[in-house]
Formats: C-alpha cells, sequence, structure tokens
C-alpha cells in the first residue's frame, strides 16, 4: 500500500465498509467458536460431518435456486455425499454410539480399568502427576495412595 502509494485508498474503504468488516470478521469469530464446541462437546467425526451437510446444503441450494446444471460425474459425487452422510446419521441412531458401540472415543487404554484410570489422571495438589512403573504380573502399590 505504501510502495504503490494506495494507502488513501485503503483508508476510504475502511471508511465505507467499516461496519461490514467488523460485522464479516465478527461472525467468522462465532462461526470458530461454534465448531470448537461441536469438537468439545460432539467430537471431531460429528464436526466433519455437520460441515459437510452444510456444504451439502449450500451446494443443493444453489443448483436449486440458480438453474445450475451437473453432468453425470457431479451428481454421482453429489449422490454419494449425501447417501454417505445420511448413512452415518442413520448408523449413529441404531448403533446408539458410532464405530465401536463402547461410547467412548477410542478403544480401551491397555485393559485399565476405568477407577484406575481415573486415579492416574486426577489432579493432584500441587498439578503435578507421577506416573509409577508397572510390573508385571503384580497389582499397582495402592498402600501408599492418599
Amino acid at each position: 500500500l505504501l510502495v504503490m502509494n494506495e494507502l488513501h485508498i485503503f483508508i476510504q474503504l475502511v471508511q465505507e465498509m467499516g461496519f461490514l468488516l467488523l460485522a464479516l470478521g465478527l461472525s467468522g469469530a462465532l462461526g470458530q467458536v461454534f465448531i470448537f464446541v461441536t469438537i468439545a462437546k460432539f467430537g471431531a467425526l460429528t464436526c466433519s460431518i455437520i460441515g459437510l451437510a452444510r456444504k451439502v446444503t449450500t451446494l443443493c441450494a444453489s443448483i436449486y435456486f440458480y438453474g445450475h446444471h451437473l453432468n453425470g460425474i457431479q451428481g454421482t459425487g453429489l449422490l454419494i455425499s449425501v447417501g454417505a452422510m445420511v448413512m452415518n446419521f442413520w448408523g449413529k441412531k441404531k448403533g446408539g454410539g458410532g464405530h465401536g458401540g463402547g461410547g467412548g472415543h477410542g478403544p480401551p487404554a491397555a485393559g485399565i480399568p476405568p477407577e484406575e484410570m481415573e486415579k492416574m489422571l486426577g489432579d493432584e495438589e500441587n498439578g503435578d502427576l507421577e506416573l509409577e512403573p508397572l510390573e508385571s504380573g503384580s497389582s499397582s502399590n495402592s498402600d501408599n495412595d492418599k
């Protein structure tokens, strides 16, 4: 802007479109918050499915409202996308938890019981976590626990 001597054009643009630029920035930030909350509450897979549903919906609306025409490959791709999305939603409703049916995110951690895992990951007073070495064939030393 300085080299091309177009700084005054930029300042004029910001004065004319300042509110729209601010609204665009805030709506983008709000969208990112929704993405982060969706990932935290429902996981990355659900967030990606929601993103796919949004894009497919926008594409179908554009085709309908603006009268775009699809060739065979484009129509097949659209059908595959919509079909995969619908099958994924049906699978979650029937299975009750997606892949694995375990209700958690990922496989169990090497057969460690949930109570032991919570104890290992629990908050310590000073924030430090001490790990004890695993002894093969024997239980953990629970006499030293609080």
